[in-house]
């Protein structure tokens, strides 16, 4: 079992994924075409690219949101101009201007008041600004309308991640894969609540289940490395950073430097 210097860079590291998971991830040229399309109005051709994105990438989360918010459209739970300001906050935020995205989402709101997504995507520009409170409090209000909103509950569990309540993360991405059982990224983040709690079979068992639901996904694969060395599963760990560096970005680059470093030490 590691200890020491090795837990503490493997503890900045987990966290530092983290970090990439919330906002780091990679979108593609095509899923950006079809929220701009949608931010146009031009919902029928944005509806296909993100049902051609869905049918190739069945864990690809964004992708179903944005189809969800289709449904309702459809059902007339939101308006047409309603829904193209709600995806125009989703190009600004995608582009990291939140304070442009914040702006969407209020005239969203203005139109429907009542639409529980627009809450849920406008706490993500909140907490993306550091308005921590103010996050909570549309999040809470996106449940309140919709009890079944695992969106809410997964961007509620990454803020309480954010400030250390490791408990309350938890219990927030428990309800979100409830609700979604395919939830990858909830799986990913409640593995790394159970590891800042030193609950390392239960992160094990959370970034299993990631790897599994998103096989595309790299960082799991480091996490779990981390947590087999931690549990003294010399042989399992590299074989896991081993599946790490096959999937890796070159993002990922400090990660990378590490997992081959630990691969060298594993393997003598």
């Amino acid at each position: 079992m590691k200890t020491g210097k090795t837990l503490a860079l493997a503890l900045f590291l987990v966290l530092t994924l983290f970090s990439l998971v919330l906002y780091a991830q990679q979108l593609s040229p095509t899923y950006l075409k079809a929220v701009n399309l949608a931010a146009q109005g031009k919902f029928p051709e944005a509806k296909k690219i993100f049902q051609e994105i869905l049918a190739a990438e069945p864990y690809h989360e964004r992708a179903r949101r944005c189809l969800q918010i289709m449904a309702d459209l459809e059902k007339h739970k939101i308006s047409d101009k309603a829904a193209a300001h709600l995806f125009q906050s989703l190009s600004f935020f995608y582009q990291d201007q939140f304070q442009a995205a914040l702006s969407q989402a209020d005239l969203a709101l203005r139109l429907n008041p009542q639409y529980a997504r627009t809450y849920s995507a406008r706490g993500g520009y909140y907490f993306a600004l550091g308005h921590d409170k103010k996050a909570l409090a549309d999040y809470r209000r996106a449940l309140e309308l919709d009890p079944q909103n695992d969106g809410a509950y997964y961007n509620r569990g990454c803020l309480y991640l954010k400030t250390e309540e490791y408990g309350r993360a938890i219990k927030n991405f428990d309800q979100a894969v409830k609700i979604n059982p395919k939830f990858a990224s909830a799986f990913y983040n409640r593995g790394i609540a159970h590891f800042r709690k030193g609950e390392f079979l239960w992160a094990l068992v959370d970034f299993n289940r990631a790897a599994n639901l998103n096989p595309r996904l790299a960082e799991p694969h480091f996490n779990r490395a981390v947590v087999l060395e931690e549990l003294g599963k010399d042989q399992e760990a590299a074989a896991a950073y081993k599946k790490f560096l096959q999937l890796a970005s070159p993002a990922l680059s400090l990660e990378i430097k590490y997992a081959r470093k630990r691969l060298q030490l594993l393997q003598k």
